[in-house]
C-alpha cells in the first residue's frame, strides 16, 4: 500500500514512504540520497516564518533545492495566522522551487515552543485552524500540517486539533503518536494516532486528506505496525533514516536485507561526492559531515574506535580516505547488522542524542521531534 502514489491536491508523491524535515540533516545532499533510495516526499528543515525576511548565508543553504529533486516540501513554524501567511509569502517570493508547504505544530523545542510556535500550537485547536486557513490562502500550493498528540500527557488535543485541521483544509496530516512532554523511551501511542486521524476524517467529509503516522518507524516491521494499528495512509520516517537511507528501499520493497559492505560503501560515497559539491571542499563541508559518518558506520566491527577518528576530520578528501581505507579491511559478504532488527533495538549510539542537545530541544524533558 505505501508503495502507491498519492495527492496533495493537484500534487502527486510517488509514494506513502516519506523523509521527515530533520534540523541539521535535511540539507540537499542527504534529501537526494534519501531520493535515490526511494523516498517519496522530502522536506527542507523546519523555517522560522517570522525569520522569512531575513536572509543569510544559513538560510541560503536551507532553501536551496537541487535540479535533481523530483519533490520538495517545505515546512515552516508560526505562532500567528498572519506571521505564517507572511513567510509563506516571502518563501514563495524568494523564488523557492518547493512543491508543498507543512506547517509544524509539533516541534518541542524550548526556545520554539516559547515563541509560541511548534507544539505550543497544539494547545489550542481554533488557532490551530486559523493559522492553517490563513497559509492555505497565501499560497499556490498544498499546505498540509504536523503535529504531536498534545502538548503534555494530561493535556491531549489530537481529536480537536486535528478535526480543525481537516475542516480547514488541510491536505495531508502527519500526527507524531508521543506529547510534547514525551521522551523516546515513551512508546509511540498507536491508538491516539488513530483517534486523530478519525477525527479528521469526519471532519473532512468527502474530501480527501492524507494520513500519515510518524514516531518509532525503523524497518520494515515498525512501518507495518503503524499502518495496521493506526490506518494511515503513508509513513514520516525521522531518527530511523540517519545513518540508514536504506530505510525507505527496505519498506517500499518489503524486505528487511541490509547492505554488504560493497552496497554501503556506494551510498556513503556517493553521499559524500554530494556533499562536496554543495558545500565545496572546506573544513566546513568536513565539519557538517562528521555526524553523517558517526552514524554511517555505526552497526560495523570496529565503528566505536573509527568513530573516535572519524570526529577528527578536516576535509572531505580525508573523509573519502578514511572510508576506503575502513571499508577494505571489511569482507564484502558482511551485512551491516546481524539481526535485520537491531537497528530499531540499539540504544547504546543513539543519532539524535547530541543533535537534539545542540538545538536546544530540551533533552531532559522533551527528546523527539
Amino acid at each position: 500500500m505505501l508503495n502507491k502514489p498519492f495527492q496533495l491536491g493537484n500534487l502527486e508523491i510517488p509514494n506513502g514512504v516519506l523523509l521527515a524535515p530533520l534540523a541539521g540533516v535535511s540539507d540537499v545532499p542527504f534529501r537526494r540520497i534519501c531520493q535515490e533510495l526511494g523516498a517519496g516526499l522530502t522536506y527542507i528543515e523546519m523555517l522560522s516564518a517570522a525569520g522569512m525576511p531575513h536572509h543569510n548565508r544559513k538560510a541560503g543553504e536551507l532553501i536551496a533545492r537541487d535540479a535533481s529533486e523530483p519533490v520538495l516540501g517545505a515546512q515552516m513554524t508560526g505562532a500567528k495566522p498572519e506571521i505564517m501567511a507572511l513567510g509563506a509569502k516571502i518563501l514563495m517570493e524568494k523564488g523557492v522551487a518547493v512543491d508543498t508547504l507543512d506547517i509544524n505544530m509539533g516541534c518541542p523545542v524550548k526556545k520554539i515552543v516559547g515563541r509560541g510556535c511548534g507544539s505550543a500550537i497544539v494547545r489550542d485547536p481554533k488557532l490551530a485552524g486559523e493559522i492553517l486557513q490563513a497559509t492555505i490562502e497565501a499560497v499556490d500550493i498544498p499546505v498540509t500540517t504536523k503535529i504531536r498528540l498534545g502538548f503534555t500527557k494530561s493535556e491531549q488535543t489530537v481529536e480537536d486539533v486535528s478535526a480543525a485541521l481537516a475542516k480547514a483544509g488541510s491536505e495531508m496530516l502527519v500526527i507524531h503518536g508521543r506529547t510534547r512532554d514525551c521522551g523516546y523511551s515513551d512508546p509511540v501511542q498507536y491508538d491516539r494516532i488513530k483517534d486523530g486521524f478519525e477525527a479528521a476524517r469526519n471532519a473532512a467529509g468527502d474530501r480527501k486528506i492524507q494520513l500519515v503516522g510518524n514516531g518509532n518507524i525503523f524497518d520494515l516491521k515498525t512501518a507495518k505496525e503503524m499502518v495496521d494499528k493506526t490506518g494511515c495512509d503513508g509513513v514520516m520516517i525521522s531518527r530511523g533514516c540517519l545513518g540508514n537511507p536504506w530505510i525507505f528501499d527496505q519498506i517500499l520493497n518489503e524486505h528487511e536485507r541490509q547492505p554488504t559492505v560493497s552496497e554501503w560503501l556506494d551510498v556513503v560515497l556517493r553521499h559524500v561526492e554530494y556533499h562536496r559539491e554543495f558545500y565545496t571542499e572546506g573544513h566546513y563541508a568536513a565539519i557538517r559531515f562528521r555526524k553523517h559518518l558517526l552514524w554511517y558506520v555505526s552497526g560495523y566491527p570496529g565503528s566505536r574506535a573509527l568513530r573516535a577518528e572519524i570526529s577528527q576530520v578536516n576535509s572531505m578528501a580525508e573523509v573519502r580516505e578514511r572510508l576506503l581505507r575502513y571499508a577494505d579491511v571489511l569482507p564484502d559478504e558482511l551485512r551491516r547488522y546481524g539481526d535485520p532488527h537491531e537497528f530499531a533495538k540499539t540504544g547504546a549510539y543513539d543519532p539524535k542524542t547530541e543533535m537534539d542537545r545542540d538545538h536546544d530541544r530540551g533533552i531532559e524533558h522533551y527528546e523527539d521531534s
